[in-house]
């Protein structure tokens, strides 16, 4: 990551401590992506730096998010291009919330670690399912894709293309369908 990336997002993080995070979310411009869906390093600008200093969440440019985001957005969504990045800062550093050119929309938390995907109509991608949600799914509701998951501290919750909502704990073991 280079040195202005680095530098914009200490400047996310100090100025959302300053502020306390309560003032409104705060509008950015956002560059267009390169067609590839590469995220490549650009200077910071200053209507993002002003951005910063007014409060958290606060939009930020794509080419400021951390290496392993991008490198997850590359890997699980190709060609996808990231429209929308939205940071606030949280107990232990900034979770980032992005959405994708096609409307998926995927969380992060304060270690770059995704916490939710939302795929709306379409399905997650599999490799983010652990085996025994998605063996459980293929048995009892053949032909629902899982539009949604997100990790919780307790386990898994996921949505199936119908709208259903399940839960599973930690191990993929299923709990109960969740009202």
């Amino acid at each position: 990551m280079k040195l202005s990336n680095l530098l914009m997002v200490g400047a996310l993080a100090l100025a959302s401590c300053n502020n306390g995070g309560g003032q409104q979310p705060t509008q950015a411009p956002v560059a267009p992506q390169p067609a590839s869906g590469q995220v490549s390093a650009v200077p910071d600008s200053t209507a993002q730096q002003a951005a910063a200093q007014q409060g958290a969440p606060t939009q930020v440019q794509p080419q400021a998010l951390p290496e392993p985001i991008t490198k997850f957005v590359q890997q699980h969504f190709p060609g996808a291009t990231v429209v929308r990045v939205e940071a606030d800062q949280e107990f232990g550093g900034l979770d980032y919330d992005l959405t994708l050119n096609d409307g998926t929309e995927v969380d992060f938390d304060p270690a770059n670690e995704w916490e939710k995907v939302d795929c709306h109509v379409k399905a997650v991608p599999a490799a983010l399912v652990p085996a025994a949600i998605a063996s459980f799914v293929k048995s009892n509701y053949q032909g629902q894709p899982i539009t949604k998951i997100e990790r919780k501290p307790m386990g898994y919750e996921i949505e199936l293309a119908s709208g259903l909502e399940l839960k599973f704990d930690k191990n993929g073991s299923f709990m109960h369908v969740d009202d």
